[in-house]
C-alpha cells in the first residue's frame, strides 16, 4: 500500500470514528433531555431508577452466584485430580523404591 492510499485509509477510519462518537454523544445528550422533560414527578423518576437499579442487582448477584458454584466445581476436580496424581506417585515411588532395596 502506498503511503497515500494509507493516509486516504486512515483519514476514512478517522472520520468514521468521529461519526460514531458523534452519534453516541447525541444519543446521550437526547436520553438525557428525555429524563429531563419527562412527565413524571420526581418520586416516579426515583422509583423507576430504584426499580432499574434492584433488577440490575439481582442480575448480578445470580451471575456472581453461579460463577462462585462453577468456581468451586472446578476447585473440586482440580483437588481430586492432584489427590489422584499424588496417590498414583506413591504407588509409583513406593515401588521403584522396593526395586532397588
Amino acid at each position: 500500500m502506498t503511503s497515500i492510499a494509507r493516509e486516504k485509509a486512515m483519514r476514512r477510519h478517522a472520520s468514521t470514528t468521529a461519526e460514531v462518537v458523534s452519534f453516541s454523544a447525541g444519543a446521550l445528550v437526547g436520553a438525557g433531555l428525555a429524563l429531563l422533560y419527562a412527565p413524571k414527578t420526581g418520586h416516579e423518576m426515583r422509583e423507576k431508577v430504584s426499580d432499574v437499579t434492584d433488577t440490575a442487582m439481582a442480575k448480578m448477584k445470580g451471575m456472581a452466584a453461579e460463577a462462585q458454584e462453577k468456581l468451586n466445581r472446578n476447585l473440586q476436580k482440580g483437588r481430586e485430580y492432584a489427590e489422584e496424581k499424588a496417590s498414583s506417585f506413591s504407588s509409583t515411588s513406593e515401588e521403584v523404591t522396593e526395586q532397588f532395596h
